[in-house]
């Protein structure tokens, strides 16, 4: 019981420490001011891009500053100086405001399912994880907490860890070393919480599209629970692909109610996507995409003074977001950190070249059709229905579908330039790489039913008010 105690206390205070940081650039985003509100963007979007910054900014000063103890310190005056100016934000502006039954259930929800969460990313040991999650992501954070850095003197490049793939992101692997410094032990459980701390925002944001409906019911069960193992197993897939979902399903919002500010979270869960995994620059090529995609659709014309003029607050967090994988980007390249796959040499370019004549290239595709067939297969059937109900099929489905294209091909060049024996490459990896493509399927098919129950909604009141003259 005191264990629970106390890991609750733990997450309580980090999510207050992240918090605190985030809010000292998010609050004079979207409000001008930390001490006054005066944004109408919703408590849970808000409080999500809060988290989310405070997360990298938290990672950005630990590469700044690289020891432990001292970026601890300053991250730790930072955030009590965020949280006072939010508490006094928020209690001022909800003096007069009373919960809605639309919020007491967003509440409830986001509580029962972080609640669930809960006991499979704490109660499995490190041990018991599989080979990524023990000897990549935490055996990173393992060497930075017993360095007490996060500098070259953590052991990045010594021959032992090269199996380890040191060139990798390292937010996780550095909140696991934080947390793990402050209370003084390395152990089996302790380092996961890392990993919860990355749930709670996406599923927050995932209530931001909550409704008493069908569509939302399908929306959460698909994401996240349909790949909810790959939130807690110790990889970082599953995250990757909760948040590139986020940022799809933001941008479709934004193509249907235009509000920047649903574009900015979509940006900003791209953004850190790379912060996450290497295949992050590539979800972010295809998000990014999409993006362009939707612009175009809805015929915005883009003046780069207009833009700058109304919105440069949205880009210099961006660019300020982007900061702490510039500097991780200086560091690899000052410690001969490199990928193993070899993207762009002469020897990655002859690899595709023999795969293609040797016909390597249809395992490759077999392998991707097999473990994307579920989402494609539910998004065909909703197809197919829609046009015999004569349905119309929404636009915004465009981009949805062209950043999983360009994923799976993103996706499938790296098979093809794997210097790993093939078979063995996907038969690991496979069905983790290609769950972002399946979860743009499954928007699509969210997309589709969503559609459905609007036009039944609106006949059935069309029905009405033809009954009610009738009689």
């Amino acid at each position: 019981m005191l264990s629970a105690i106390k890991l609750l206390l733990l997450i309580c205070v980090g999510l207050m420490f992240f918090i605190g940081q985030g809010w000292l650039v998010i609050g004079p985003l979207l409000h001008g001011s930390l001490i006054k509100r005066k944004s109408t963007v919703s408590y849970s979007q808000e409080l999500s891009l809060i988290l989310i910054s405070g997360l990298i900014i938290n990672f950005g000063l630990v590469l700044i500053f690289q020891t432990l103890s001292i970026s601890l310190l300053v991250s730790s005056v930072l955030a009590l100086i965020g949280l006072i100016c939010y508490s006094v934000m928020f209690f001022r502006d909800n003096k007069q405001q009373k919960f809605t039954w639309n919020s007491v259930g967003k509440i409830f929800g986001v509580g029962l399912i972080c609640a669930l969460f809960i006991g499979p990313v704490m109660f499995q040991p490190l041990n018991s994880f599989d080979w990524d999650a023990r000897s990549i992501w935490f055996l990173h954070a393992k060497m930075v907490y017993y360095a007490g850095s996060f500098s070259q003197s953590s052991g990045w490049t010594h021959p032992s860890i090269y199996f380890s793939h040191a060139d990798y992101p390292k937010l996780v692997p550095t909140l696991a070393a934080q947390i793990t410094f402050i209370c003084g032990l390395w152990n089996e459980y302790l380092p996961k919480v890392s990993l919860y701390f990355l749930i709670i925002p996406a599923i927050i944001l995932i209530f931001s599209f909550y409704k008493r409906s069908f569509s939302f019911l399908f929306l959460i069960i698909l994401i996240p629970f349909s790949f909810s193992s790959k939130l807690w197993n110790g990889y970082m897939d599953g995250h990757l692909t909760f948040y590139f979902a986020l940022s799809l399903l933001f941008l479709v919002r934004y193509y249907k109610d235009a509000k920047p500010i649903d574009l900015f979270t979509s940006a900003l869960s791209l953004l850190l996507l790379v912060y996450l995994k290497n295949e992050g620059v590539l979800g972010l090529l295809a998000g990014g995409s999409a993006i362009c995609i939707t612009l175009v659709l809805k015929k915005i014309k883009i003046s780069i003074r207009s833009v700058l003029k109304n919105y440069w607050r949205y880009f210099a967090l961006l660019l300020l977001i982007l900061l702490p994988y510039a500097i991780w980007s200086f560091y690899k390249q000052q410690w001969g950190l490199k990928n193993d796959l070899g993207i762009g040499s002469t020897s990655s370019l002859q690899q595709f070249i023999n795969r293609m004549q040797d016909g390597s290239f249809k395992v490759i595709i077999n392998y991707i059709h097999d473990h994307m067939n579920n989402g494609l297969m539910l998004f065909g059937l909703l197809l197919i229905g829609s046009f015999s109900l004569r349905k119309k099929i929404p636009i915004e489905i465009v981009p949805v579908l062209f950043a999983g294209i360009v994923y799976c091909l993103g996706i499938f060049t790296i098979y093809m330039i794997t210097p790993w024996d093939l078979s063995w490459h996907l038969r690991t990896s496979v069905d983790r790489t290609i769950l972002t493509v399946s979860v743009c399927f499954f928007i699509a098919s969210y997309i589709l039913v969503e559609n459905y129950e609007k036009n039944s909604w609106l006949i059935n009141k069309r029905l009405l008010v033809i009954a009610k003259r009738q009689y």
